[in-house]
């Protein structure tokens, strides 16, 4: 079966850069097929004068750089413009093409291959792109085509009194939700379907409700953020991460405005009363942002879940119905998980969505690149998000400012552990209370949160998440605290609050 790429999803032209290295080689891509590669991180040994001097980078750090010469090729679903070089560091990912192409690569890759499938049909991304065509494609017209006549109907009525903003009431786009087990590739299938949901002019909305990922934010939080513009390639994260957020300094790509909660666990396991609570709001504030504008309520959703082993238990199965119903979730993908497969096949068997839709499950096979993270990446993966979040990268340098404060200025709130505070039949009591100040806090990074500190804990625990700060110095005798802050301004009552991950990052500092 040949798969002409998608309609309107040509070659973008770029400028062509001169790129000059010995280590230069071809590499030709036949089609469906990809060139898999993983770079060394981006700061091997240079932590320690990462204060003296942040883009200082190790020589090995530099990355790879590619070029595209011919033909067409994306990365999890965005086009890589022709003659225009990219450069890839602390990044493990896939340049995949449907026509077939040729790559020019410069600069050494801590591993690379290329897969090339026996016959189309055994590319993961077929299964893919059909989930994209034909099912969300076709509900994103449709929804888009009612909301055009809806408008025309009412030209010059302009008073909305039904609340359901754009369109009435009608449903939204397609709500699809990836689930399956760890390691499927779930967050790569929902940048790919959200990358050629926006190279057709879509605006989808993309939510990640695992605290591993952290969206647009840190590790340790869920997030939203429309996506109504192109990802960035180079991003080790290839668009998903901090680098895409506003920042002190200029970027090169449009930034995105994510609504961010603060979980402060890594897995939802470890609160899921508090997960569940951080899911509504996010999805009260997902709900909003489709009543808000057409393109956005016709490019539907796009939902990241935590990665779940073989048949899911009671609370499996609870965390999956919660985000269903909260997202009016229309598509379940289900990445790779027989047993996952069933189970939610027969609970969502019955139901409808509330605009009355059935809800249909799907499993599409996961990338056969697609393998177990090793802890150790996942640590310097997280470390990394931390230190450019304040830092900047390779691109863009930061300038955090260092402030120096009274601790009785501050409103830091630390969260119960759960075997002390956890009842089930009662989640409405305080499980934030004031914390004591102490040499533990030093190294952790604190979520500023969008509240008072007169507010009830409550209020704070559930209040979304305005930056972050990394606390430097802790004198106790003093009763000061030093911490390193991406912007100048001051905290004012803005409380804070102090989690359980991700841990103290030592060498943030140096």
């Amino acid at each position: 079966m040949s798969i002409p790429g998608i309609p309107g999803l040509g070659q973008i032209n770029a400028q062509p850069t001169p790129s000059t290295t010995s280590t230069t080689r071809t590499i030709t891509l036949d089609p469906g097929s990809e060139w898999r590669f993983v770079t060394a991180k981006a700061t091997s040994s240079s932590s320690t004068n990462f204060l003296t001097n942040p883009s200082s980078t190790s020589s090995s750090s530099s990355g790879v750089k590619v070029k595209l010469l011919s033909g067409s090729a994306e990365r999890d679903g965005t086009s890589l413009a022709l003659n225009k070089v990219y450069t890839f560091s602390r990044t493990k990912s896939k340049i995949f093409t449907w026509e077939g192409c040729s790559l020019e690569v410069t600069g050494s890759c801590v591993n690379e291959s290329v897969y090339r499938p026996a016959t189309m049909e055994d590319s993961c991304m077929v299964g893919w792109v059909n989930l994209h065509m034909l099912i969300l494609q076709e509900q994103r017209e449709r929804v888009s085509q009612s909301l055009k006549n809806h408008h025309h109907h009412h030209h010059g009525h302009h008073k909305r009194s039904d609340g359901a903003g754009a369109g009435g009431s009608g449903p939204p786009g397609p709500r699809v939700m990836i689930c399956g087990a760890p390691n499927t590739g779930k967050t790569t299938m929902a940048r790919t379907l959200a990358g050629y949901a926006t190279r057709q002019g879509g605006q989808p909305l993309v939510a990640s409700l695992d605290p591993r990922e952290g969206l647009l934010s840190l590790p340790g939080t869920i997030s939203a953020a429309v996506f109504g513009t192109l990802m960035d390639i180079e991003d080790p994260r290839g668009g998903f991460g901090v680098r895409n957020t506003p920042s002190s300094g200029p970027s090169m790509v449009p930034v995105k405005l994510p609504v961010v909660y603060y979980f402060g666990r890594e897995k939802v396991v470890d609160d899921v009363p508090l997960w569940k609570d951080l899911t509504r709001k996010l999805a009260s504030s997902v709900r909003a942002k489709l009543k808000e504008v057409d393109e956005v309520r016709a490019s539907g959703v796009i939902l990241d879940m935590p990665g779940w082993e073989g048949r899911p238990d009671a609370v499996g199965l609870e965390v999956m119905e919660c985000a269903v119903r909260e997202f009016a979730i229309n598509t379940i993908v289900v990445l790779d998980n027989w047993e996952l497969e069933q189970e939610l096949h027969n609970k969502f068997l019955q139901e409808k969505t509330p605009f009355g839709e059935a809800i249909s499950v799907l499993r599409l096979d996961k990338s056969n690149g697609a393998v177990p993270r090793d802890p150790a990446w996942s640590k310097t993966e997280m470390e990394a998000a931390i230190k450019e979040y304040f830092f900047g990268d390779a691109k863009q340098t930061l300038s955090p400012m260092t402030l120096s404060v009274s601790y009785d200025e501050l409103g830091i709130f630390r969260a119960l552990d759960e075997s002390e505070s956890y009842d089930p039949e009662d989640s409405s009591q305080q499980v934030l209370e004031p914390a004591e100040i102490s040499s533990e806090l030093r190294y952790w990074t604190l979520a500023i949160i969008d509240a008072s500190v007169n507010d009830p804990p409550e209020t704070i625990r559930l209040a979304p998440v305005l930056g972050f700060i990394a606390i430097a110095d802790v004198d106790e005798d003093r009763r000061r605290l030093k911490f390193l802050s991406p912007v100048m301004e001051q905290l004012g009552n803005r409380p804070l609050i102090w989690g359980k991950w991700p841990e103290p990052y030592l060498n943030l500092l140096g």
